[in-house]
């Protein structure tokens, strides 16, 4: 396991001792995922928090008609889990899946708890992620009230250029509200308008 992305990335937004990060290492757990494998599940409770490395996941909920409604997507450098069963350590109502083979660096519960103590610079590195969390969730709720279905696919491919290319439309569409067919639709005709707007600049 090389924790050098999950630890540069604390680097990025506290200042991280050569002790503190030793702490944090001794902690970290490697996990393998299969394709479809889940990484949490619905009714228990999620002991984890996971960084992806490689590959990418899913969080989504089945509604009473077996409907599946994605509520978050990731790629290598996020992470990904039940937040909501993980920090208040209650059974779930989402399921994590990998969407193809994944690997991830995770940390426990218990273990999160006892960094918090030890690292300060960890607990800031959370609340500063959480924070950051709620502003993206907020934003796309006021997508969801305020733009059309085309519009929230362009603040999608702006937003997240990587996983408009590496995930399937098929989970960005369920992520945005609309069918893979009519987010099918949407992308051909801005590639139509996009073709148009080349032949113009000529």
């Amino acid at each position: 396991m090389d924790p050098q992305a999950l630890i540069d990335s604390i680097r990025k937004n506290t200042r991280l001792t050569d002790a503190g990060e030793a702490l944090i290492i001794s902690k970290l757990i490697p996990r393998q995922f299969r394709k479809k494998e889940f990484i949490n599940s619905e009714d228990e409770i999620n002991r984890y928090t996971n960084f992806i490395v490689n590959g990418s996941a899913r969080t989504y909920y089945i509604d009473h008609n077996g409907q599946e409604h994605t509520i978050q997507l990731a790629v290598a450098g996020w992470w990904i889990g039940d937040y909501a069963s993980f920090i208040l350590q209650q059974p779930g109502k989402l399921i994590t899946e990998a969407l193809e083979p994944a690997s991830t660096i995770s940390i426990s519960y218990d273990d999160l708890q006892w960094l918090y103590e030890k690292v300060p610079e960890l607990e800031r590195f959370f609340r500063l992620l959480t924070q950051n969390a709620y502003a993206s969730f907020q934003q796309r709720v006021l997508h969801g009230m305020s733009l059309d279905a085309e519009n929230r696919y362009l603040a999608f491919r702006e937003s997240y250029p990587a996983m408009d290319q590496l995930i399937s439309q098929k989970h960005i569409a369920s992520y945005l509200g609309m069918s893979p067919e009519f987010l099918s639709k949407i992308k051909k005709r801005l590639l139509l308008k996009e073709k148009q707007l080349r032949r113009m600049s000529r």
